[in-house]
């Protein structure tokens, strides 16, 4: 029975995330969870909550596989295997939330130091074999009471705040307590009921015109050299008719070509814009004989951003040496591009700072420095890879949560979708949707407050984690 409590739980996760959306699910789920894990002792609270962890990871990113059959010339059922050993790794660190005997003892501080452990158990997975950072709780409550919270302590703090709730509403269920019936109803009273500002009070100055080009080009197509004419027909006919625009937005990777200023596509790149009118595109670079994915400024100078955050087995291949034996025996086809500096020189139009982020990185809140009053976030992608998956919509979702805490509008530019402007209250204010070829237009303002959480990062969550467990000490060994 507990197994099919598990099940259910881990789909009611899921369903919290983008595409569904159904945010209040995910305390449903962790009640569900906890329920659970109470009854158990350690050994089978640990296997329990692994069970937990991998189901939702092999539900919620299924998509790992999508690309595996379509992209990586792999057999269904070993990219099944693969898939299934990538969710086990990235469940292991929630093997910490089992280490907990019951959430009805020493009662608050127990609670809060549950809700660190699973706080904790995010971080790992964030960093763990370079860091998977989906799936987060704190990534499935945008839109809803949090939106205030995201700008001041971030969505690791949301995850805490998230579980900790969840923990009430349980013991209030299994103790009856009024204080804790009283708490636990009036929280999700608020959270359900309470209107969320939709309306940006920012002033609107400073603005930057942008056209966004997402061209519904698959990895099949900008990999044949076949189509490289055609391809580039539709870029440069786009640079031709927006010549106006501050900013003409591609995505990552447009043809995987090197730059190279000599070659005639670029040197066209060049030639249509000025110090007025700005072209960012997502291309491979080369220096000496390391390859970057990269975006590149063209304007009256060319400015370029390499990627530092790749995706492992994607974009690089760990331990390359010892592995590129294994996958040669395999027939996997695995990359070995390079990771861009960590200290990034600012790339600026006009007075306007721009913060790239590629792809993946917009899952990593800590690649972003926002230190000016005056900048916007550009974000190019290719969720290409993954089809009509779940993966495009997660992805989105988890950018808009980058604009909230940061208070800065994204431009956003995908190969196939979502491509979309995103406003510095998370909201979606235009899109092109998933699988069309589209164009947006419009103007965004550029000058606004730099938000805590921009300063100061995870300093508070962080500082509540380190409290929770030396209080959970102190109670121990009194």
């Amino acid at each position: 029975m507990n197994l099919l409590y598990l099940s259910i739980a881990s789909f009611l996760y899921v369903l919290s995330f983008s595409p569904y959306d159904y945010k209040p699910l995910i305390f449903i789920s962790l009640i569900i969870l906890f329920y659970v894990l109470d009854s158990l002792k350690i050994k089978n609270k640990i296997l329990s909550i692994l069970y937990f962890s991998i189901l939702i990871h092999l539900i919620g990113v299924s998509w790992v596989s999508y690309s595996l059959i379509n992209y990586g010339s792999i057999e269904l059922y070993f990219s099944y295997i693969i898939t299934f050993i990538f969710t086990v790794m990235i469940s292991l660190p929630y093997v910490l939330v089992g280490l907990y005997k019951t959430s009805q003892k020493n009662n608050v501080i127990n609670i809060c130091f549950i809700a660190s452990l699973f706080t904790i158990a995010e971080y790992i997975k964030s960093i763990l074999f370079g860091g998977f950072p989906w799936l987060l709780i704190g990534h499935s409550q945008n839109q809803t009471i949090f939106d205030s919270m995201y700008p001041v302590f971030g969505s690791y703090a949301i995850s805490y705040i998230v579980v900790l709730l969840s923990l009430l509403v349980l013991k209030s269920i299994k103790e009856r307590n009024s204080l804790y019936i009283s708490i636990a109803f009036l929280s999700f009273t608020y959270y359900l009921l309470a209107p969320i500002n939709q309306n940006n009070l920012e002033q609107e100055n400073n603005l930057i015109t942008y056209t966004i080009y997402q061209p519904n080009v698959y990895p099949s197509q900008s990999y044949n050299p076949d189509q490289h004419s055609m391809i580039m027909r539709k870029y440069i006919n786009m640079i031709d008719e927006n010549k106006s625009s501050d900013l003409i937005i591609f995505p990552e990777t447009i043809l995987p070509i090197p730059f190279d200023e000599r070659n005639d596509y670029y040197l066209y790149f060049k030639s249509l814009t000025s110090d007025r009118s700005t072209l960012i595109s997502g291309l491979f670079t080369k220096e000496q004989k390391k390859y970057y994915n990269s975006m590149v400024f063209f304007s009256d100078d060319i400015q370029i951003y390499n990627k530092r955050k790749l995706v492992p087995f994607g974009e690089y291949t760990p331990w390359y040496d010892s592995l590129i034996k294994i996958a040669g025996s395999l027939r996997l086809p695995l990359s070995n591009l390079s990771h861009g500096s960590k200290q990034i020189e600012n790339i600026t139009i006009g007075s306007i700072k721009i913060i790239p982020m590629i792809c993946f990185e917009s899952t990593f809140p800590d690649l972003i420095t926002s230190n000016s009053s005056n900048e916007i976030i550009v974000n190019i992608s290719n969720d290409a890879w993954f089809g009509n998956t779940l993966a495009p919509y997660q992805h989105l979702q988890i950018t808009q949560i980058r604009a909230l805490e940061f208070n800065r509008y994204i431009l956003r530019a995908t190969n196939t979708g979502i491509s979309a402007v995103i406003d510095n209250k998370g909201h979606i204010v235009d899109h092109i949707e998933h699988d069309v070829e589209g164009t947006m237009r419009g103007a965004i303002p550029t000058k606004m407050n730099r938000s805590f959480y921009s300063e100061y990062g995870d300093i508070v969550i962080l500082m509540l984690i380190f409290f929770s467990l030396i209080s959970r000490g102190l109670i121990r060994v009194t």
